[in-house]
Protein backbone atom coordinates (compact mmCIF):
# COMPACT_ATOMS: atom_id res chain seq x y z
CA UNK A 1 0.00 0.00 0.00
CA UNK A 2 1.17 3.58 -0.63
CA UNK A 3 2.03 5.63 2.44
CA UNK A 4 -0.08 8.49 3.88
CA UNK A 5 -3.09 7.71 1.69
CA UNK A 6 -5.40 10.01 3.65
CA UNK A 7 -3.03 12.95 3.15
CA UNK A 8 -2.68 12.15 -0.55
CA UNK A 9 -6.45 12.11 -1.06
CA UNK A 10 -6.89 15.33 0.92
CA UNK A 11 -4.28 17.22 -1.08
CA UNK A 12 -5.62 15.80 -4.37
CA UNK A 13 -9.13 17.01 -3.57
CA UNK A 14 -7.82 20.47 -2.70
CA UNK A 15 -5.94 20.65 -6.00
CA UNK A 16 -9.05 19.56 -7.90
CA UNK A 17 -11.24 22.17 -6.23
CA UNK A 18 -8.87 25.07 -7.00
CA UNK A 19 -10.23 26.72 -10.20
CA UNK A 20 -8.27 26.09 -13.39
CA UNK A 21 -8.88 25.17 -17.05
CA UNK A 22 -10.98 22.13 -16.05
CA UNK A 23 -13.20 24.38 -13.94
CA UNK A 24 -13.80 26.74 -16.86
CA UNK A 25 -14.56 23.97 -19.35
CA UNK A 26 -16.82 21.98 -17.00
CA UNK A 27 -18.73 25.11 -16.00
CA UNK A 28 -19.19 26.23 -19.59
CA UNK A 29 -20.32 22.85 -20.88
CA UNK A 30 -22.63 22.25 -17.91
CA UNK A 31 -24.37 25.61 -18.17
CA UNK A 32 -24.57 25.63 -21.96
CA UNK A 33 -25.28 21.97 -22.65
CA UNK A 34 -26.87 20.75 -19.44
CA UNK A 35 -25.98 17.94 -17.09
CA UNK A 36 -25.22 15.42 -19.84
CA UNK A 37 -22.57 17.70 -21.37
CA UNK A 38 -21.07 18.28 -17.94
CA UNK A 39 -20.86 14.54 -17.26
CA UNK A 40 -19.30 13.92 -20.67
CA UNK A 41 -16.65 16.51 -19.84
CA UNK A 42 -16.11 14.68 -16.54
CA UNK A 43 -15.56 11.42 -18.44
CA UNK A 44 -12.97 13.11 -20.62
CA UNK A 45 -11.15 14.49 -17.58
CA UNK A 46 -11.07 11.09 -15.89
CA UNK A 47 -9.82 9.43 -19.10
CA UNK A 48 -7.04 12.00 -19.32
CA UNK A 49 -6.03 11.40 -15.71
CA UNK A 50 -6.08 7.63 -16.28
CA UNK A 51 -3.83 8.09 -19.32
CA UNK A 52 -1.38 10.15 -17.24
CA UNK A 53 -1.45 7.44 -14.59
CA UNK A 54 -0.35 4.87 -17.15
CA UNK A 55 2.43 7.19 -18.31
CA UNK A 56 3.58 7.65 -14.72
CA UNK A 57 3.48 3.92 -14.03
CA UNK A 58 5.58 3.07 -17.07
CA UNK A 59 8.08 5.85 -16.43
CA UNK A 60 7.15 7.73 -19.61
CA UNK A 61 5.90 10.74 -17.63
CA UNK A 62 9.23 11.07 -15.84
CA UNK A 63 11.10 10.79 -19.14
CA UNK A 64 8.99 13.56 -20.66
CA UNK A 65 9.38 15.79 -17.60
CA UNK A 66 13.14 15.28 -17.64
CA UNK A 67 13.43 16.28 -21.29
CA UNK A 68 13.33 20.07 -21.57
CA UNK A 69 12.50 19.99 -25.28
CA UNK A 70 9.57 17.61 -24.86
CA UNK A 71 8.22 19.54 -21.87
CA UNK A 72 8.48 22.80 -23.80
CA UNK A 73 6.68 21.25 -26.77
CA UNK A 74 3.93 19.96 -24.47
CA UNK A 75 3.59 23.39 -22.89
CA UNK A 76 3.30 25.13 -26.25
CA UNK A 77 0.83 22.60 -27.68
CA UNK A 78 -1.26 22.67 -24.52
CA UNK A 79 -1.25 26.46 -24.43
CA UNK A 80 -2.16 26.68 -28.11
CA UNK A 81 -5.04 24.24 -27.58
CA UNK A 82 -6.50 26.30 -24.73
CA UNK A 83 -6.05 29.54 -26.67
CA UNK A 84 -7.73 28.12 -29.78
CA UNK A 85 -10.58 26.59 -27.79
CA UNK A 86 -11.14 29.87 -25.98
CA UNK A 87 -11.03 31.78 -29.24
CA UNK A 88 -13.54 29.48 -30.94
CA UNK A 89 -15.92 29.72 -27.98
CA UNK A 90 -15.82 33.50 -27.89
CA UNK A 91 -15.95 33.98 -31.67
CA UNK A 92 -18.68 31.35 -32.02
CA UNK A 93 -20.80 33.20 -29.48
CA UNK A 94 -20.36 36.48 -31.34
CA UNK A 95 -21.25 34.83 -34.66
CA UNK A 96 -24.43 33.37 -33.17
CA UNK A 97 -25.31 36.76 -31.73
CA UNK A 98 -25.26 38.13 -35.27
CA UNK A 99 -27.49 35.32 -36.53
CA UNK A 100 -24.73 33.27 -38.14
CA UNK A 101 -23.56 29.68 -37.73
CA UNK A 102 -20.33 29.15 -35.76
CA UNK A 103 -17.70 26.66 -36.95
CA UNK A 104 -18.37 23.05 -35.83
CA UNK A 105 -15.15 22.88 -33.82
CA UNK A 106 -16.79 25.36 -31.46
CA UNK A 107 -17.80 22.43 -29.28
CA UNK A 108 -21.42 21.54 -29.97
CA UNK A 109 -20.87 17.98 -31.24
CA UNK A 110 -21.79 15.21 -28.78
CA UNK A 111 -18.22 13.97 -28.35
CA UNK A 112 -16.64 17.42 -28.02
CA UNK A 113 -16.91 17.63 -24.19
CA UNK A 114 -15.11 14.29 -23.81
CA UNK A 115 -12.30 15.44 -26.11
CA UNK A 116 -12.06 18.78 -24.34
CA UNK A 117 -11.76 17.18 -20.90
CA UNK A 118 -9.24 14.62 -22.14
CA UNK A 119 -7.00 17.00 -24.07
CA UNK A 120 -7.14 19.64 -21.37
CA UNK A 121 -5.45 17.21 -18.98
CA UNK A 122 -2.95 15.31 -21.12
CA UNK A 123 -1.68 18.57 -22.67
CA UNK A 124 -1.36 20.32 -19.32
CA UNK A 125 2.26 20.29 -18.10
CA UNK A 126 1.06 21.04 -14.56
CA UNK A 127 -0.82 17.74 -14.51
CA UNK A 128 2.28 15.93 -15.74
CA UNK A 129 4.44 17.55 -13.06
CA UNK A 130 1.88 16.48 -10.44
CA UNK A 131 2.33 12.85 -11.43
CA UNK A 132 6.12 13.10 -11.57
CA UNK A 133 6.91 15.16 -8.47
CA UNK A 134 3.98 14.88 -6.05
CA UNK A 135 2.72 11.33 -6.47
CA UNK A 136 6.10 9.54 -6.00
CA UNK A 137 6.33 11.02 -2.49
CA UNK A 138 3.58 8.61 -1.44
CA UNK A 139 5.09 5.49 -3.01
CA UNK A 140 6.46 3.19 -0.32
CA UNK A 141 9.92 1.67 -1.04
CA UNK A 142 8.73 -1.62 0.43
CA UNK A 143 6.30 -2.43 -2.37
CA UNK A 144 5.94 -2.42 -6.13
CA UNK A 145 6.33 1.13 -7.48
CA UNK A 146 4.16 0.31 -10.52
CA UNK A 147 1.31 -1.15 -8.46
CA UNK A 148 1.37 1.74 -6.01
CA UNK A 149 1.50 4.34 -8.79
CA UNK A 150 -1.49 2.76 -10.49
CA UNK A 151 -3.32 2.64 -7.16
CA UNK A 152 -2.60 6.30 -6.46
CA UNK A 153 -3.64 7.19 -10.00
CA UNK A 154 -6.91 5.33 -9.50
CA UNK A 155 -7.47 7.42 -6.37
CA UNK A 156 -6.91 10.61 -8.37
CA UNK A 157 -9.45 9.48 -10.98
CA UNK A 158 -11.95 8.55 -8.24
CA UNK A 159 -11.49 11.92 -6.52
CA UNK A 160 -11.95 13.75 -9.83
CA UNK A 161 -15.08 11.74 -10.64
CA UNK A 162 -16.53 12.46 -7.20
CA UNK A 163 -15.74 16.18 -7.19
CA UNK A 164 -16.86 16.92 -10.74
CA UNK A 165 -20.03 14.83 -10.34
CA UNK A 166 -21.00 16.90 -7.32
CA UNK A 167 -20.05 20.14 -9.06
CA UNK A 168 -21.89 19.35 -12.31
CA UNK A 169 -25.01 18.30 -10.41
CA UNK A 170 -24.93 21.51 -8.40
CA UNK A 171 -24.20 23.92 -11.22
CA UNK A 172 -26.76 22.44 -13.61
CA UNK A 173 -29.50 23.22 -11.11
CA UNK A 174 -29.00 26.78 -12.32
CA UNK A 175 -29.00 25.85 -16.02
CA UNK A 176 -32.58 27.07 -16.45
CA UNK A 177 -31.35 30.59 -15.68
CA UNK A 178 -28.97 30.36 -18.63
CA UNK A 179 -31.31 28.79 -21.19
CA UNK A 180 -31.70 31.95 -23.24
CA UNK A 181 -29.35 32.38 -26.22
CA UNK A 182 -28.07 35.69 -24.86
CA UNK A 183 -27.13 34.08 -21.55
CA UNK A 184 -25.37 31.20 -23.32
CA UNK A 185 -23.47 33.67 -25.48
CA UNK A 186 -22.28 35.46 -22.34
CA UNK A 187 -21.15 32.12 -20.88
CA UNK A 188 -19.18 31.26 -24.02
CA UNK A 189 -17.58 34.69 -24.24
CA UNK A 190 -16.67 34.49 -20.55
CA UNK A 191 -15.20 30.99 -20.92
CA UNK A 192 -13.31 31.99 -24.04
CA UNK A 193 -11.98 35.12 -22.36
CA UNK A 194 -10.65 32.97 -19.51
CA UNK A 195 -9.18 30.11 -21.56
CA UNK A 196 -7.49 32.11 -24.33
CA UNK A 197 -5.25 34.26 -22.07
CA UNK A 198 -4.49 31.21 -19.91
CA UNK A 199 -3.42 29.29 -23.00
CA UNK A 200 -1.24 32.14 -24.20
CA UNK A 201 0.38 32.40 -20.77
CA UNK A 202 1.03 28.65 -20.70
CA UNK A 203 2.59 28.72 -24.16
CA UNK A 204 4.88 31.65 -23.33
CA UNK A 205 5.89 30.92 -19.74
CA UNK A 206 9.11 29.06 -19.03
CA UNK A 207 7.93 27.72 -15.68
CA UNK A 208 7.48 24.17 -16.97
CA UNK A 209 10.14 23.93 -19.62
Amino acid sequence: MPSNVALFISVTLIMLVVPGPDFVIVTRNSLSGGRSQGYLTLIGICCGLAFLTVLAGTGAAAAIAANASLLTALRIIGGAYLALLGGFLAVGALIRARGGTPPPIEGTTPRAPIAQGFLNNILNPKALVFYVTFMPQFVSPNGSALAQTLMLGAMVVACAALWWSVYVTAVTRMSALFARPRARAIIDVGAGSALAPLGIWMALTSEFG
